[in-house]
């Protein structure tokens, strides 16, 4: 094992004798865990060059020697869009999935095998910022302090990086919408939109959700407009409508114009509400169904509802599609389970007490909440479904806005 810092006072030495000094390292970043190092930069009369790793016959570590077959060989690297160690990974931002931890990179820990080197793993502690100093001498680094490679995945802190095609690891997209929501809050707004690229479009748009408005609002305007037009009417109706009203003006406008009727008709509805109010919380994503069909016809328009819709963790019963008179509302899972033959009139529950769009928010947060409720229906002043809050809302309604828990999806 040897750590970048040795390898940069190390030499290439070739059969003529020729020598100069290691400047960097390039890796296939996305070749395995463990990548391989592909080639080896150092300085000759002032300029960079670079040189294949197929022409690197031996190492020695000792001596702190590349044994090369000709350094003569090597090439101007002024095109070169590979990832190198000292440029791209030193100091960068990484994430360790495993251990759910952000930091900087200090250092990178490289294993000698046959010849070759691969990259093992990352350096955060503080012994590693004194071997820089010291450059590359001493200070050898516990276990504790390093990050295993196969876990990590490193940020440039540029969100056009991942539109340019520069080499990510993609580890990050196995992770739950809400983990990455919070290793986004510990790192800075750029690296945070940078992430969100990373991701699939309907992961992404749980992500977003999940994350403070305030870091909404930085990260989707680091968003290319067709990207944030993408998730804004991916998310929950009640959560966009809650970033798109925090954005300027124009902006806003742009965005509304720019949205498919669907998407555009939820938020336009919604920012009608007061913030405090239930209308302002409230979500118009939901199922409904006319009360006079069966348990099957049900099941079968559910099923195919049920891809992108925000909230499904209820259906409710309505007189009709056309007049929206709330009736009753049954459990998703009770809903599939009855019996095909049975009505929605048999299986619902009538006895619902729906709020009205502009009561009070925070009162409605806690009936949902102390009555443990997955959510409660909205209705107009003359009993027509308009929505439901839901207990994620609710939630997000009690809970302080620096909490973990403001934006806790439990239905959805």
């Amino acid at each position: 094992m040897v750590m970048l810092t040795e390898v940069l006072r190390f030499d290439v030495t070739d059969k003529k004798g020729q020598r100069a000094r290691v400047s960097d390292l390039a890796i296939a970043l996305l070749g395995d865990d463990y990548p391989p190092v592909t080639a080896v930069y150092f300085e000759a009369e002032g300029k960079e060059e670079q040189l294949s790793w197929s022409e690197v016959e031996s190492i020695d570590l000792g001596l702190g020697r590349i044994f090369v077959s000709n350094l003569e060989n090597a090439v101007s690297p002024e095109t070169d869009d590979k990832v190198r160690l000292r440029r791209d990974i030193l100091d960068s931002l990484v994430l360790d999935l495993l251990g759910r931890r952000t930091t900087r990179v200090s250092d990178l820990l490289l294993q000698t095998n046959d010849g070759a080197f691969r990259l093992m793993g990352a350096d955060a502690g503080f012994r590693a910022m004194l071997r820089r100093v010291f450059k590359g001498r001493w200070f050898r680094t516990p276990k504790k302090d390093l990050f295993d490679w196969r876990y990590v995945e490193f940020l440039r802190g540029d969100p056009d990086a991942v539109k340019n095609g520069a080499g990510y690891r993609l580890r990050i997209t196995r992770l739950p919408a809400g983990e990455i929501a919070r290793l986004a809050d510990y790192i800075p707004y750029l690296h945070a939109a940078e992430l969100l690229k990373l991701l699939p479009d309907n992961k992404a748009a749980s992500v977003l959700e999940s994350m403070p408005i305030d870091r909404q609002v930085q990260v989707i305007e680091e968003l290319d407009e067709k990207e944030a037009l993408e998730l804004l009417c991916k998310m929950s109706p009640d959560i966009a409508t809650d970033l798109v009203g925090r954005l300027e003006f124009k902006t806003m406008s742009r965005y509304l114009n720019l949205m498919p009727a669907k998407c555009r008709n939820n938020i336009v509805d919604l920012l009608r509400y007061p913030e405090d109010s239930v209308g302002g919380a409230m979500t118009n994503d939901i199922i409904f169904l006319p009360s006079d069909i069966s348990r099957g016809k049900a099941k079968e328009i559910v099923q195919q509802m049920l891809d992108g819709l925000d909230f499904s963790a209820v259906v409710f019963v309505v007189d009709s599609n056309k007049t929206r008179m709330l009736r009753g509302s049954i459990n998703l899972r009770e809903l599939l389970a009855a019996d095909e033959s049975r009505s929605l009139e048999d299986l619902m529950d009538p006895y619902l007490q729906p709020l009205l769009p502009f009561d009070d928010a925070t009162a409605a947060a806690y009936r949902i909440v102390s009555g443990q409720l997955p959510a409660m229906p909205v209705t107009d002043a003359d009993g027509k479904l308009i929505g439901a809050m839901t207990v994620e809302a609710a939630i997000a309604r009690l809970v302080p806005s620096n909490s973990t828990f403001q934006r806790l999806r439990v239905f959805s």
